[in-house]
């Protein structure tokens, strides 16, 4: 008598079943004994997209007078990060908190005691005395995501409790390329990152380098970056730059997805937990950076576009807001694409009150900004989508200043420029991570611990800054604006930091710089002339000065304050260019090629040196070295002359 069909049905379904958990089974096994033998997925350790060049360790073990040992920020680290401190071997009772980021985390303009993660220390000590809080500062300047997760490897080692992430504003600032990545298929690139995740495929990868020794020939390489940032604009003729490239945006996006997923990774091999957050911007009073036409563009489109962006701006400027909308849309119907017609746009109808809309429109001008300096919508959103998908915890700082401006629109009632919070919005996302840690059962509140409690500690904290160190902060401010390119935000933000702290050298020359931007040299001057008033030996103060008479050839005062401006600080490559310059003009060219060798050895990408040297070659007959340098130059900022025009005319030029 024959089985009944059901049962051979039932039968290959249970071995279908075997033969599915058997490899299961084996790979689990296999994960567990690497695991043993201390393998890590190649995800905590390991970038596919950059490289870098060296790591420099953020923190030194050192002893105290008193004997303990204690890990303190490197002071090679120092001008990019916050001196911290805490102690080498963690308290019993002890919980420690890294936070991490760039300049937001960091606390600038001011410093830690203000940032989100000075304020979260202050509460957590007050608020919870049962437990040794240990909340470190880990946020550096200009710090992009695949820098923080390199940063993630060294302090993952000092028996980390939680990190809290606020990164995504810098990520377009240094340059990179992704050549390999860009090469592999999107379903590949998938696969090998959910498969880095694991021990077996680390050890797989670890066993097939060790026997192929050397990459093909002939293959791409990953981008590799300094041990330190590099931005673009810190060596360059400005905003110019930047251009718009939609492939490369999707590359870096995607490396940002990769890099959340990596530092989730980080933690939990770790055993610490992670917080993100998101990165807010501000949208109602900062316009973008840089605009752009769309491609392809007819020029008598382009035309017409232009005098309709010139008529909008006037109607704008004139409460015209009916007339300025219209214009607009006609505006943006020929090119979509123009930040700075989005950003007036939100104007026209912030004015007209119709906030929702204005929002929308405020950003898409960030969205489209061609020198995408705040973190765009996808940044945003890959937070939350991370957060999601990980099960991290997710403090949404952008919807909490939304929520808190009073047109859900954030501005300067929250921004100090265009992403750095206020004193006041760094201590609402503090209160907001408290909240959660407290929601979590991290931390367990004393009895009595409310409103009051939180204001004394307000008191506290906001008690130590006086004009002076506000003055400083927009001080601070007007320089990171005046970098950026925002020249007429940078002078306000300068004046207002005279008008805290006249005393205040940096400040002039801060005002100085946007000043001469504006072509008002006789006001810079004076500025700088006040700044060493202030302080005789300001190297900023000589150097500006210097490059001032410089451009009107008074040739022995210049001389005299680019001398002073290396006499106070050695190492001020620029000033030795402007020697060389000086030198080239009086005719002894063996002296400027002296200065601007000397400014290539204190910095070797510097533009200025490398197009001067190069043109003084050009000039003597060495074309050899001449292209060397003006591909040097070129290689840093494509537009910059005579580079460009000399390289031409060699490339022109017969054999």
């Amino acid at each position: 008598m024959s089985e009944p069909r059901d049962a051979h049905v039932f039968s290959r379904w249970r071995l279908a079943l075997f033969t599915a958990l058997v490899p299961v089974a084996f790979f689990a096994l296999l994960e567990l004994g690497l695991a043993a033998l201390g393998v890590t997925p190649a995800l905590t350790r390991e970038d596919p997209y950059v490289g870098f060049a060296a790591h420099i360790p953020l923190f030194e073990e050192r002893q105290a007078p008193d004997g303990q040992r204690l890990v303190v920020t490197a002071r090679n680290k120092l001008r990019h990060f916050n001196l911290q401190r805490f102690a080498a071997q963690k308290p019993a009772e002890g919980r420690r908190i890294f936070c991490l980021g760039g300049s937001t985390t960091y606390g600038h303009p001011y410093a830690d005691s203000t940032s989100f993660c000075g304020w979260l220390r202050e509460l957590l000590r007050a608020a919870d005395p049962s437990h040794t809080w240990e909340v470190v500062n880990a946020g550096g300047i200009s710090y992009a995501s695949y820098r923080v997760a390199l940063l993630m490897e060294e302090l993952a080692r000092y028996e980390p409790d939680l990190f809290v992430v606020l990164s995504g504003h810098n990520e377009f600032l240094e340059r990179r390329t992704y050549a390999e990545v860009i090469e592999t298929p999107a379903a590949l690139r998938g696969l090998a990152a959910w498969l880095s995740r694991t021990r077996t495929y680390t050890a797989l990868g670890s066993a097939i380098s060790a026997l192929r020794h050397r990459a093909p020939r002939g293959a791409p390489a990953r981008s590799e970056l300094p041990g330190e940032v590099q931005a673009l604009l810190d060596d360059s003729v400005g905003l110019e730059v930047y251009t718009r490239d939609d492939a490369l945006t999707a590359q870096i996006v995607a490396h940002y997805r990769f890099n959340l997923a990596r530092m989730h990774g980080i933690a939990r091999a770790a055993g610490a937990e992670i917080v993100f957050a998101t990165p807010p911007s501000n949208l109602r009073d900062f316009s973008p950076f840089k605009s752009e036409p769309m491609a392809g563009l007819a020029p008598a489109d382009a035309q017409r576009v232009a005098e309709l962006s010139a008529q909008a701006g006037r109607d704008v400027a004139g409460a015209r807001f009916e007339a300025a909308l219209a214009t607009l849309d006609a505006a943006l119907a020929l090119d979509p694409r123009r930040a700075d017609l989005h950003f007036l746009r939100g104007r026209a109808l912030h004015g007209l009150g119709r906030h929702a809309d204005a929002r929308r429109s405020f950003v898409r001008a960030r969205d489209e900004d061609v020198a995408p300096l705040r973190a765009l919508s996808v940044i945003e959103n890959a937070v939350r989508e991370t957060a999601a998908t990980t099960g991290a915890p997710l403090v949404d700082f952008t919807a909490l200043l939304d929520a808190r401006a009073p047109d859900g629109i954030p501005g300067d009632d929250l921004f100090l420029d265009h992403v750095h919070p206020t004193v006041e919005a760094n201590r609402a996302l503090a209160l907001a991570l408290f909240d959660l840690l407290i929601a979590r059962g991290v931390v367990s509140p004393r009895p009595g611990w409310g409103p009051a409690a939180v204001a004394e500690v307000v008191r506290r904290v906001e008690g130590r800054l006086d004009a002076k160190a506000h003055g400083a902060a927009l001080r601070n401010v007007a320089k990171v604006l005046g970098w950026a390119g925002k020249v007429d935000e940078a002078l306000r933000a300068a004046q207002r930091a005279e008008a805290l702290s006249p005393s205040d050298a940096s400040a002039q020359v801060q005002m100085a710089n946007a000043l001469a931007h504006r072509g008002d040299l006789a006001g810079a001057e004076q500025r700088l002339r006040r700044a060493l008033e202030l302080e005789p030996r300001l190297a900023e103060a000589h150097l500006v000065l210097g490059n001032l008479l410089l451009r009107r050839d008074l040739r022995d005062e210049a001389r005299t304050h680019f001398r002073a401006a290396l006499a106070a600080n050695a190492r001020t490559d620029r000033a030795e260019v402007g020697l060389g310059v000086l030198a080239a003009r009086d005719g002894d060219s063996a002296a400027a090629r002296r200065h601007f060798e000397a400014a290539l050895a204190l910095r070797p990408d510097g533009i200025d040196a490398h197009n001067n040297l190069g043109r003084l070659l050009y000039e003597q007959g060495d074309t050899t070295g001449a292209r060397m340098h003006f591909e040097r130059a070129l290689a840093s900022d494509p537009a910059i002359e005579p580079a460009r025009s000399l390289l031409r005319a060699l490339e022109a030029a017969p054999d």
